[in-house]
């Protein structure tokens, strides 16, 4: 078994998203992704309405994501109304909150005492306490940077991972399987982005991470969704990255995650890519390795990377 396989195997997680939030240790926002992570591996908290609801319902879970477009960031915003809620000893009025929002209460509060659990077994592992917020692996507060947020989830979840341009409606994956955003899903509320036709620019791809894809009766529904704004937490954090020189271009090179996702690119920049993955990857298998000593086992050059893609990633 690998080190990654050890770690995984002790967590009360499915695989991806133990890597997922191992990934969140280094970009800074672990609290954040065990929220994330508590949602992905329960039920939706949110109350499937009648029929005469449903617009309501829709509307309120739009408002409660805050305009993410994402189930993870949707369920960690009402985790910190509750938390906030809860330590102002006004329970009350996080009850009345879930009522307003169609939100079950008791699956709520499951999910918000399931951290604690989860948090003790990546401590027995050797992980800093994930709920902790002072910390390098909570630099980035509350989990604000909602690009960083979608990284982790990318970095964990891919292959899981669809794309469409504009016209289309439906999304395609690695395979080639067609599918829609399942109904359930707050991307799936009338308005919102990734339910409808694409109609982003000409040339450009739309991207969503998913968790779970289902098959029905004629296509298959994707749950779990995430809009995915940029393609670079796949280019720096997921797959198997290759170069090839466009010698014809003069300094043109097609950069490409597992033969499948490609862009054209300036050398040097692709180099650069290049060059802060493998970093990043060191980074990674060494946390992973020993997790006690993650804050002080990294190399110079492989703790600056890290802060290179967060940097990077936050301001694309």
């Amino acid at each position: 078994m690998t080190q990654l396989g050890r770690c995984l195997s002790v967590l009360s997680l499915s695989p991806r998203i133990g890597k997922m939030v191992i990934w969140s240790y280094l970009l800074g926002c672990a609290k954040a992704a065990i929220d994330m992570a508590v949602a992905m591996s329960n039920k939706s908290p949110f109350i499937l309405p009648s029929p005469s609801m449903r617009k309501k319902a829709d509307i309120a879970k739009v408002s409660a994501g805050e305009g993410t477009e994402s189930d993870q960031i949707l369920i960690l915003n009402v985790l910190k109304v509750r938390d906030n809620l809860f330590r102002q000893g006004r329970k009350g009025s996080f009850y009345d909150y879930c009522k307003r929002n169609f939100i079950n209460v008791s699956t709520i509060n499951m999910m918000a005492d399931l951290r604690q659990n989860l948090s003790r077994e990546l401590q027995a592992i050797g992980f800093p306490d994930p709920l902790q917020s002072n910390g390098w692996h909570n630099r980035h507060k509350s989990g604000s940077n909602l690009i960083l947020l979608q990284s982790t989830l990318a970095a964990g979840l891919y292959p899981n991972v669809a794309t469409r341009e504009r016209g289309d409606v439906n999304f395609s994956t690695e395979n080639n399987r067609k599918a829609k955003i399942h109904l359930s899903s707050v991307n799936a509320c009338n308005g919102q982005e990734l339910g409808g036709k694409c109609n982003i620019a000409k040339g450009r791809i739309q991207y969503v991470i998913f968790g779970e894809m289902v098959r029905g009766v004629s296509f298959f529904t994707m749950n779990q969704t995430t809009h995915l704004y940029s393609v670079l937490p796949i280019l720096l954090l997921c797959g198997d990255f290759s170069v090839r020189r466009i010698l014809e271009v003069g300094h043109g090179s097609i950069m490409s995650i597992d033969k499948w996702i490609s862009y054209q690119c300036r050398y040097d920049i692709t180099y650069g890519l290049a060059l802060l993955r493998r970093r990043l990857n060191m980074a990674f298998w060494k946390i992973v390795s020993d997790p006690s000593s993650m804050n002080t086992s990294l190399e110079d050059s492989e703790q600056t990377a890290v802060e290179i893609a967060c940097l990077v990633l936050s301001n694309h």
